[in-house]
């Protein structure tokens, strides 16, 4: 698929997740994909936010010492959604799937104290690995602490090929640059731990704030938006209800000095 915004991507996570320059790559023939991988968990009895930070705190000082400058990770805590939740989730990356795999064996081999740490705190029903590409950037080009990200699980509809659902989102994703929608785009494919999977991909758009995700609300609802998305979409792409998540940042790439 040679379109071009998604022929430029470069970078999953950039700007709107807070990764580092570093990981951009040469321009490609095709989509750059990078895994991503993540966690649901509910806090033990007696535990809450306070007693993870406190966790985090000493799980980045560990991964300091082991050198680990290659590993964006951030919570998610549930904003809108349905009856059935987790109270947290956890969201990791790597440049490369190669890189994730050599954390994961570190964590295996030294990260038994700090593992105990986090199950102190949470118990966790679901690791899973997405392996995901970057449709649109944040045009706000700022990478803040705190986020907002929206999450549906989405399918092709009968008889439409993924060449054709992505020519719908590069079209749609042309028409929210052109009309200064605030939002960067990422799509996740299930690779790994994902249970009863009955989607295509998981449409992820990221926010620098509740109101910046208002404004493209409003616009999409009383600015034409809506007739649009059904215009591009609406025979091609099929999506649940979206739900929404507070990201907190809590680990970064290194930067080169």
């Amino acid at each position: 698929m040679k379109n071009a915004l998604i022929m430029n991507v470069f970078v999953v996570l950039t700007i709107t997740l807070g990764s580092a320059a570093t990981w951009a790559q040469e321009e490609s023939e095709g989509p750059v994909v990078y895994p991503v991988e993540t966690y649901t968990c509910k806090y033990n009895k007696g535990q809450g936010p306070a007693e993870l930070d406190k966790v985090i705190a000493g799980w980045n000082v560990y991964m300091d010492e082991q050198g680990a400058g290659n590993y964006f990770a951030m919570t998610l805590t549930p904003h809108y959604y349905g009856g059935e939740t987790f109270d947290v989730g956890w969201l990791g990356a790597a440049p490369t799937g190669e890189e994730l795999g050599a954390g994961a064996d570190s964590w295996i081999t030294n990260g038994a104290k700090q593992a105990a740490a986090f199950s102190k705190v949470l118990s966790c029903d679901s690791h899973s690995n997405y392996a995901t590409m970057q449709i649109k950037e944040s045009p706000s080009g700022v990478s803040p602490d705190n986020i907002v990200l929206t999450f549906a699980n989405c399918s092709a509809v009968s008889g439409k090929t993924m060449e054709d659902v992505f020519a719908a989102i590069d079209a749609w994703t042309e028409y929210t640059i052109e009309n200064g929608y605030r939002n960067g785009t990422w799509v996740m494919f299930p690779a790994y731990g994902v249970d009863d999977v009955d989607f295509d991909f998981k449409l992820v758009n990221g926010y620098d704030s509740h109101t910046d995700m208002g404004k493209d609300y409003d616009q999409y609802a009383n600015d034409g938006g809506y007739q649009k998305h059904a215009e591009l979409l609406g025979d091609v792409l099929s999506c649940d209800v979206t739900r929404v998540y507070d990201g907190e940042i809590r680990r970064r790439i290194a930067t080169a000095e």
